[in-house]
């Protein structure tokens, strides 16, 4: 059996985010490594579309009431 390499299991939990967000609307930028020095890699990001901020936000509002409605919900049955 093949063990995956850490690029391509990043490139995978990137994309699958990516993917995620997609759904709710946010589109992230593209996000690069450059290892041309590879005593210090550099991350690159592409253009941010314009309204990924708001868009992203109204994700963790969203996110951040459903925790604390899952919160108090397992609080009640304790």
């Amino acid at each position: 059996m093949k063990t995956p390499s850490a690029a391509g299991v990043v490139r995978t939990t990137v994309s699958g985010i990516r993917d995620e967000f997609a759904a709710h609307g946010v589109r992230l930028p593209d996000i690069r490594a450059d290892l041309s020095d590879p005593r210090q890699p550099q991350l690159e990001l592409g253009t941010i579309p314009l309204g990924t901020g708001f868009a992203l936000l109204r994700v963790l509002t969203d996110y951040q009431r459903l925790l604390k409605a899952e919160r108090a919900r397992s609080e009640g049955r304790g």
